[in-house]
């Protein structure tokens, strides 16, 4: 599948920042998948998934500097992880953003 095809897949106000021509779908892998599974709708979500495939979501999301605390604890659960084992909950942890 090339760039316009998982891209032009995904809602237009997922890189409403950035400009689409320039993503290419696997250097910026890591920076499409976060952004996806944190912000985009349920169609988003299975297209990634779809593209890439659970592992290389998994570590995606795991890398991501900031993700959602709803994000975070639903790929916990789907992966069978810890919320600790993400990068995005142990910062906010650290910068002490988050209650429990």
């Amino acid at each position: 599948m090339g760039n316009a095809d998982l891209v032009g897949q995904l809602s237009g106000t997922l890189f409403w920042d950035v400009d689409v021509g320039g993503i290419d779908e696997q250097a910026h892998r890591n920076f499409i998948i976060p952004r996806a599974m944190d912000r985009g709708v349920r169609s988003d979500a299975y297209a990634v998934w779809r593209h890439y495939g659970a592992e290389t979501v998994k570590e995606a999301l795991l890398r991501a500097p900031s993700l959602q605390r709803k994000t975070i604890f639903f790929f916990a659960n789907q992966f069978h992880l810890r919320p600790e084992d993400f990068r995005a909950y142990r910062k906010n942890q650290e910068m002490g953003t988050w209650t429990h």
